[in-house]
């Protein structure tokens, strides 16, 4: 691949290893260009079939679960349907390689990630979301994480259901909807701490 960029570039590329390799402390943030080279649609790409006529930014509220849970429901399973078949790239699996070489280095890579995919998990990566699980579910009342719906029950491809029924909650009966940061919700207070401190004392 070095050989299809220009000289100036690939020293910039070999500048920049070798003071990656320097560096102690490390900290990488990812958003949706990592995963769009895996085919994921970035969340504000405009909508395709039945939800073209909405936006991404009107579904992922709180207020637009509770007037119309089942219509975001119904999205959050569109959406996993599209992500059910993607792969890491070789970007995922750089920054897992990375890190695995790390634990055997003086070197600490935290990797924080704003996508709601589990591809860098994929690709080997522990790694912090800021944004939430798109495969997780919790309660939308009582927050109790609702298992039975996790990334298990989506694992293999050909015994995934993506069924737009809505569930309810077996402790307080609220309904169920993905564990994602909407739109006006607080980010998870232990990623963000982690993501806070990272940030501030990499090198």
């Amino acid at each position: 691949m070095l050989a299809e960029l220009s000289p100036a570039v690939i020293a910039e590329v070999k500048l920049t290893a070798t003071l990656l390799a320097t560096k102690q402390r490390i900290c990488i943030l990812t958003g949706a260009g990592i995963s769009a080279e895996s085919g994921i649609p970035t969340f504000r790409d405009k909508q395709t079939g039945l939800w073209e006529n909405y936006r991404a930014e009107d579904l992922a509220t709180p207020e637009a679960f509770a007037r119309d849970p089942k219509l975001v429901w119904s999205w959050y399973q569109w959406r996993r349907q599209m992500v059910a078949d993607k792969a890491p790239n070789p970007a995922h699996h750089a920054l897992a390689q990375w890190q695995y070489h790390a634990q055997t280095s003086d070197q600490q890579v935290t990797l924080i990630t704003q996508n709601v995919d589990d591809l860098h998990e994929q690709a080997g990566s522990s790694v912090t979301h800021l944004h939430g699980h798109l495969w997780r579910n919790r309660c939308g009342q009582c927050e109790i994480p609702y298992l039975e719906q996790s990334r298990a029950a989506y694992s293999k491809q050909d015994t995934i259901r993506f069924d737009n029924k809505l569930i309810t909650c077996p402790h307080c009966e609220g309904y169920i909807r993905p564990d994602i940061v909407w739109f006006g919700e607080a980010l998870p207070v232990q990623a963000w701490q982690t993501a806070e401190e990272a940030a501030a004392n990499c090198d």
